[in-house]
């Protein structure tokens, strides 16, 4: 436990709001003390300065009354001496008198004192006449007009010094104006009388103040040691209920140990012991029986925390087993079937084992929901950050679903914001799981219509951003009480979807919680009767600002007609063509189209191209074609016809070297492609395949197969094989590790878990071996575990790779292409078609990068002829659970040796016969002219190796 801070204890904030108080209190009487005597005796002064003045005033009344009184005979009589005589001497015996005059009705001075200090004028009535004249007296501020009654004024002395108080009195002679005498009385006097009565207010402040000071301090100071005395007995109750507070909250016993854990018996936890007799010991009591109450809590705790570890670990340990135990046994299943689909079955031994594998592919991904379910609510599950590409992303997830909702006649359109980056940093595979999940339940649960993929971009800065994606469909719409248990774990809108439909009710929480991995949330708008529209977002990093839309000057300046049913299509497709430069049009029907075609001839602005979808109302395609060449002007017309995956049209009986098909959901880069060549002439070369390894494996070493599994162990080593590798085996790690000491291997593919020696120990044994001699073995880990974190615990036991059970050949061979050194050039390797060949063509029948051996070729060209017609006869039947198993195994083939268009018709077909939904007529047509173009170039491929040999 911390040492308390006794300068923030309870005892000194005691003492200091005390102080302080007092301290306020004193300051504000000392400040209103102060005040109030200084205002009393500002009063007090004022009024004594009033009584001064007022005497003063009066006794300049009385000199000049008295001296008006005086000079009136004397003025008679003209005594101009005795005049002099009396102002001279009244001035002279009154200090307080400064100056004093006497001027005659004709404004001659006859009299001064205190003034005479100016020269005398030449108007003097005699030798013996004052000095002073009356423009003298104006210059000194003295007024020589003759008032008419005695009068005061307060001005300033002319001979400088203390203002004086200025009295002047008519003198009236026989009822005439005699004269005017005027006294200058200092106010010297009242000043000295008002300076000594400030100081002496002045001193009683100071001693007043003084007094009130010391006693606060000496309050002050007795309430310090009062207070003192007296928050002992508040404090110290108080501070026994922190010590034991403390202690409960550190987790310490009184007779514990510090280093024993919280969560152990606290039947030993201080109690306090308060006898203050007032609130403070009800409080102590209430704290014992807390204690009570936590060591009893505490004990509860214990024991369901150790309850709820054992059981969290066993969940984890069971997870861990179920994964291990049923990977095990279906890896085994699903590998055994792949094996004898590549063996020539007839009959019902051929729909046995198509049925085992479609069930066994269900009971796969009901595994794995459960699974990512497992690891997504454990918080375990961390998302990816690699780069890729958004656009691309979308475009697989449509064309992969394209099948599903063209069997059940709805369109599946997806557009992308020409803002959205083309290369951004995030999680693809996630970022596919959640878009293929929205895109499935939209196909799923809408019954006519269309379902819109759009992806727009929220927020964007220079190093990251926020993509928008959403799925739009024209369903039956979620009444708003369904939506709010939508997102929720094993649950559906309705309980009999489960049954229509199935599934495990897990897609949406699933979808949910990895959206929120990746830093963005889920969300749904719905009105019922009018559809839905899911959406999601999702935080990425951009490494790229390119945009998929740009445009071009051979599309400068020409126009573009639009035929699509579709209005979502249509949008699309006018948007990138007007980006491309087009001056694009778009019309909703064939005649409509027709029409505005020939009005473009008769206007001399004709269309240069024509993009036209073969789902038209009221023309089909032939149709349409044979009435635009019935027109001389548009028989060289370039068309590019939009036709649903696997329902492309056949022309027949005319000119259709104008018209190319391009499969929905479109490609924009081959719509890009197919008018800029049939614009200008210029050929394109066709994209590459992502991912593409450059060549295959040659080597003459053998791949080290080690499992304790009899079962497993012979389907990889059937896969290896099938890869063109000598396969040996091992049971246990130590039998392998005994293997790699005695030989060299291209690759060592171990299983984790087996007995004797388990894989990740047999790793680091090899990896221990090989250091003191310069040598690398490949090690693969093959683990039925598929919980998150195995990949790392592999890598860190020294393993360079992670294979989950059930292992697909195609992963198994990426991986082998990762990490063993690949070659064209040695023996054996199968020869690839020429840059030539490859730009001449369309697309490529084949991948040129999937190694194709002579008895693999002369297999294909055997057996693939007799599935096409199984698959017919299936669909012919109408069984959807045999068509998916027919599909399955054409796919297989197909991929086997490159045939990437045929795979891609097979699997469509497979997943729409999944959600238990027929192909349409045309689908299988498809199929095989897509397989005649597939075998002719395996012949070819054939010759050319009988012919190096």
């Amino acid at each position: 436990m911390a040492t308390p801070n006794t300068h923030g204890s309870l005892r000194i904030k005691l003492l200091r709001l005390i102080l302080g108080a007092l301290l306020l209190l004193g300051g504000t009487t000392l400040l209103a003390s102060g005040a109030l005597i200084y205002s009393t005796d500002r009063a007090v002064q004022a009024k004594r300065e009033q009584e001064l003045l007022s005497s003063l005033e009066e006794k300049a009344r009385l000199l000049g009354f008295n001296q008006a009184l005086a000079l009136r005979s004397l003025v008679a009589d003209n005594l101009f001496g005795d005049v002099k005589a009396l102002i001279h001497q009244t001035v002279s015996e009154n200090n307080d008198i400064a100056y004093g005059l006497f001027f005659d009705a004709e404004n001659r001075v006859w009299a001064a004192s205190g003034l005479a200090r100016v020269p005398a004028s030449k108007d003097a009535p005699s030798p013996a006449a004052p000095t002073l004249t009356a423009a003298d007296l104006e210059s000194l501020g003295i007024s020589t007009a003759h008032p008419s009654r005695l009068a005061l004024r307060r001005r300033q002395n002319p001979l400088g010094g203390e203002d004086v108080l200025e009295v002047a009195a008519p003198v009236i002679s026989e009822g005439a104006h005699a004269g005017t005498v005027i006294y200058g009385i200092s106010t010297r006097s009242v000043v000295e009388r008002m300076v000594q009565a400030r100081d002496l207010a002045a001193n009683r402040l100071v001693t007043t103040l003084g007094l009130i000071v010391a006693l606060i301090l000496g309050s002050g100071a007795a309430s310090y040691f009062l207070v003192k005395r007296v928050a002992v007995h508040i404090t110290e109750p108080l501070l026994a209920l922190r010590t034991a507070a403390g202690a409960i909250a550190t987790g310490l016993r009184s007779s514990a140990p510090p280093t024993e854990s919280p969560i152990v018996d606290r039947k030993k936890w201080e109690r306090v012991q308060i006898t203050s007799g007032d609130e403070l010991e009800l409080l102590g009591a209430a704290f014992n029986s807390m204690v009570e109450a936590n060591e009893q809590a505490f004990e509860e705790l214990r024991v369901k925390t150790a309850q709820a570890l054992e059981a969290s670990r066993m969940k984890s340990e069971f997870l861990a087993n179920m994964s291990h135990e049923i990977r095990t046994p279906m890896n085994g299943i699903l590998g055994v079937i792949r094996l004898m689909q590549n063996q020539s079955l007839d009959g019902k031994m051929r729909r046995y084992v198509e049925t085992v594998d479609a069930s066994a592919n269900t009971l796969m991904s009901i595994i794995n929901d459960v699974l990512d379910f497992s690891k997504l609510e454990a918080g375990k599950y961390v998302a990816q950050h690699v780069s890729y590409d958004l656009r691309l992303v979308i475009q697989e997830v449509a064309e992969l679903m394209a099948s599903q909702a063209h069997e059940k006649g709805l369109e599946l359109v997806y557009r992308v914001e020409r803002r959205v980056p083309t290369g951004i940093v995030g999680d693809p595979d996630r970022f596919r799981q959640v878009l293929t999940n929205l895109v499935g339940n939209a196909i799923k649960f809408t019954d006519r219509g269309e379902v819109l993929i759009d992806a727009s971009i929220s927020q964007q800065d220079k190093a990251t951003a926020l993509i928008k994606l959403a799925v739009v469909d024209t369903g039956p719409g979620i009444a708003p009480d369904d939506q709010k248990k939508l997102f929720a774990a094993f649950s559906q809108v309705d309980g009999s979807l489960v049954r229509k439909h199935g599934g495990t009710g897990l897609g949406l929480a699933i979808s949910k919680r990895l959206v929120e991995v990746m830093g963005g949330e889920v969300g749904l708008d719905s009105t019922p009767g009018q559809g839905s529209r899911f959406w999601f977002t999702i935080k990425v990093g951009v490494t790229a600002g390119g945009e998929q839309i740009r445009s071009a000057e051979w599309a400068s300046g020409r126009r573009a007609l639009v035929v699509e049913n579709s209005r979502s299509w249509r949008d699309v497709v006018v948007e990138h063509l007007v980006a491309w430069g087009f001056d694009a049009e778009s019309a909703a029907s064939g005649r409509d189209a027709i029409n505005r075609l020939e009005l473009a001839v008769l206007e001399k602005r004709p269309f240069s191209a024509a993009v036209v979808g073969v789902q038209m109302d009221d023309l089909g395609l032939e149709e349409f074609l044979r009435t635009i060449q019935s027109v001389p002007a548009l028989q060289t017309l370039p068309v590019v016809a939009l036709y649903h995956m696997g329902s492309s049209v056949t022309l027949s009986g005319m000119d259709s070297s104008m018209v190319t098909q391009l499969p929905k959901p479109l490609r924009v880069s081959e719509l890009y492609n197919t008018l800029q060549s049939a614009l200008t002439g210029a050929s394109t070369p066709p994209p590459s395949k992502p991912g593409a390894e450059p060549g295959r494996i040659a080597s003459k070493l053998p791949v080290l197969v080690v499992d304790d599994n009899e079962i497993n162990r012979y389907v990889a080593m059937e896969q290896v094989e099938q890869l063109g590798l000598r396969v040996e085996t091992a049971c246990n790690g130590q039998e392998a590790l005994e293997c790699v000491k005695r030989k060299r291997y291209v690759a060592v593919l171990m299983d984790c878990q087996m007995p004797v020696m388990d894989g990740y120990t047999a790793t680091q044994e090899i990896r221990a071996w090989e250091r003191s001699r310069n040598r690398h073995t490949v090690i693969i880990a093959l683990t039925a575990h598929a919980l998150v974190g195995e990949r790392d615990r592999v890598l860190a036991a020294g393993m360079d790779d992670y294979l989950a059970k059930p292992v697909r050949p195609q992963s198994l061979q990426k991986t082998l292409w990762r990490h063993v050194v690949l070659s064209r050039d040695e023996p054996g390797s199968s020869p690839s078609p020429s840059v030539p060949e490859l730009e001449a063509a369309r697309a490529p029948v084949l991948d040129p990068e999937v190694p194709r051996s002579r008895k693999l070729i002369e297999l294909v060209l055997k057996n693939v002829p007799a599935q096409l017609d199984g698959l017919e006869g299936v669909i012919r039947s109408a069984v959807a659970a045999e068509i998916k198993a027919n599909a399955h195994k054409l796919k297989g083939s197909m991929l086997s040796i490159g045939a990437a268009r045929v795979a891609e018709l097979a699997e469509k077909m497979q997943l729409a016969a999944g959600q238990g939904e027929l192909p349409q007529a045309g689908d299988l047509a498809r199929l095989r002219d897509e397989f005649d173009a597939v075998s002719a170039a395996l012949k070819e491929e054939l010759a050319a190796t009988a012919k190096a040999t």
